[in-house]
């Protein structure tokens, strides 16, 4: 009887054992997939890192005809993940609430994305999408329209694959970690993506001190009269995408760079691009020391205001926005901004923050930017 007993207890604990490894447990996950070519090929379950220093989760076989099992014991937070097949490997999205995921394909086509994942709806949804980008079938718009509106798991892997991370995608991504920050408060993935962002945002932001403004201020405000005398505020442009332009007729670097300032205005001015040019023209109050006479001075600053007129007409500056203090390097202005040289410029956002610190050489990629 004891024997029996015995016998009875040990069956149920293997019944038990068994019925547990099976699935991953109650709280677990279990991974299943058939992966053509992959004959006995080692499986691995990763954390997706930003490092690239990836966290193994989980390790299998594939058998002779490439399929594999791995199973957890408890499920992945949200966030994303990779099941590798040698130096190949399934993407894979998961928001926590996996059970069973079953993936299907062929090594050779991996990675164009020509496999199928069931069980994890944002897992086939990123393949879906990724298939279609690499196959040039979604365009820019599409691809940001799908940053904003997918799932912020599904958006912040797009980001990440597509956009990667650079100083100019900050700005995506921060949109993605506030959606982040709402639906997935908790998950160590949502503090990892803050962590990472905050990192790259640090590291591409132009050091502090070189100019008196950085990115993403509000650009100071500038009110000063043109040629006609009419004062023109810089806030007046709101809403508009701005270069504002330190230069001055004297000056033969801002003169070499006018063509090019103008070639842009023209070619962007219909999609709500303009300038607002600022005069280093005049007599500061080193130069006016030297002169004798108030009329001396009155005649120089005449001719200084002249010669301002003439460069604009010359070279083509057909914008509206001309102002100056006629104070050369006393400029208000240019002291608000730090600006110690000319040419100097800042591009100017719809909502009247800075965008760019001196993009003199790649002023085109900037405004496409923000446009």
């Amino acid at each position: 009887m004891k024997f029996i007993i015995k016998y009875a207890l040990i069956s149920f604990s293997l019944l038990l054992l068994a019925a547990c490894s099976s699935g991953g447990g109650a709280n677990g996950l279990s991974i299943k997939g058939k992966v053509d070519k992959a004959d006995n090929m080692n499986v691995y379950l990763d954390k997706t890192s930003y490092d690239n220093a990836f966290m193994r989760l989980g390790q299998s076989q594939a058998s002779g005809n490439g399929s594999f099992t791995i199973n957890l014991e408890e499920a992945p937070g949200p966030g994303l993940y990779r099941v590798r097949l040698g130096n190949k490997s399934v993407d894979l999205v998961l928001n926590g609430t996996e059970k069973s995921i079953d993936i299907t394909g062929d090594i050779s086509t991996l990675q164009t994305y020509a496999y199928t994942v069931d069980g994890s709806p944002l897992s086939t949804s990123y393949q879906q999408h990724m298939s279609k980008y690499i196959k040039r079938e979604l365009s820019k718009d599409a691809v940001t329209s799908l940053v904003n509106s997918e799932d912020p798991l599904l958006a912040s892997a797009l980001a990440t694959k597509i956009y990667n991370f650079s100083g100019t995608s900050v700005k995506d991504h921060k949109n993605v970690l506030a959606r982040l920050e709402s639906a997935y408060p908790d998950a160590n993935y949502t503090k990892e993506y803050k962590g990472h962002i905050a990192k790259v945002e640090a590291k591409s932001k132009p050091k502090r001190g070189k100019y008196a403004v950085d990115i993403g201020e509000a650009a100071p405000e500038i009110a000063l009269p043109g040629l006609d005398g009419k004062v023109r505020k810089l806030s007046d442009l709101k809403g508009q995408i701005v270069l504002l332009d330190f230069w001055a007729s004297w000056c033969g670097p801002c003169r070499k760079a006018n063509p090019h300032v103008v070639e842009t205005y023209n070619k962007y001015k219909k999609d709500g691009f303009t300038v607002y040019s600022v005069s280093l023209d005049g007599l500061d109050s080193r130069t006016k020391s030297r002169l004798k006479t108030p009329e001396d001075i009155d005649r120089r600053m005449q001719m200084s205001k002249a010669k301002w007129e003439d460069a604009i007409k010359k070279d083509q500056l057909a914008w509206d926005s001309h102002v100056s203090d006629l104070k050369k390097w006393d400029s208000e202005a240019s002291r608000l901004y730090g600006v110690r040289s000319i040419p100097t410029t800042f591009l100017i956002d719809r909502e009247g923050k800075i965008a760019a610190l001196n993009p003199r050489y790649n002023l085109e990629q900037e405004i496409q930017k923000l446009l």
